[in-house]
């Protein structure tokens, strides 16, 4: 049986996958209506860089294998994510929508993966 707390985990993964759909339907879709070159953007884009290698440093401290895993994926996802998001200040604009969908589908991916990993562990 699964313990509440992977469902939990769960739960959160699957926000991952809406907001991943969300901002790959976003920038296929050409409704980008904002300044990548804010200073809002760039820290947003350094505050995700930050939490994704916060979160890869805390998996020394996860205890199972799975759970490890799955810390290590939402880590290396979050720094990958903020790494595209603060190279839309430097892109054309016309490929900000195509990496913004990128960044969309590596969230996507990561919800799934860790949507998955955290139904298996117990």
């Amino acid at each position: 049986m699964v313990s509440p707390a992977n469902l939990f985990r769960m739960m959160i993964e699957l926000i991952f996958v809406l907001l991943g759909g969300f901002l790959a339907w976003l920038g296929l879709g050409s409704r980008v209506m904002f300044d990548p070159r804010s200073p809002a953007w760039l820290g947003l884009s350094a505050v995700l860089v930050y939490w994704g290698v916060r979160t890869w440093m805390k998996t020394t401290r996860a205890a199972k294998t799975a759970d490890r895993l799955v810390t290590r994926i939402g880590g290396v996802s979050l720094v990958v994510v903020g790494c595209l998001m603060l190279s839309l200040a430097f892109i054309q604009y016309r490929l900000v929508g195509i990496t913004m969908a990128l960044a969309g589908v590596i969230l996507a991916a990561r919800g799934l993966a860790g949507a998955v990993l955290s139904l298996r562990s117990e």
